[in-house]
């Protein structure tokens, strides 16, 4: 009885993490888009960059949705 104990709470514990891991990876992949936007179009197109961020931001928010889906799982 006491390794149920213990084993289900590794498992929310992993569950919980696993969440927090998720939003961590949507700001690293965000933080990475908009590095690109400011590269990719610095010279050639620096009037496209916040068109550019502003579709990160999109993705930020998409990306929290879904973790936020995979939590009430």
């Amino acid at each position: 009885m006491k390794w149920l104990i213990v084993g289900l709470s590794l498992s929310l514990g992993g569950a919980a993490f696993a969440a927090d891991r998720c939003e961590a990876d949507c700001a690293d992949v965000v933080q990475q888009c908009s590095d690109t936007c400011k590269k990719a179009l610095k010279k050639d197109a620096p009037d496209k960059i916040s068109f550019c961020q502003d579709k990160c931001k999109e993705f930020a928010n998409e990306c929290k949705k879904e973790c936020a889906a995979d939590k009430k799982k």
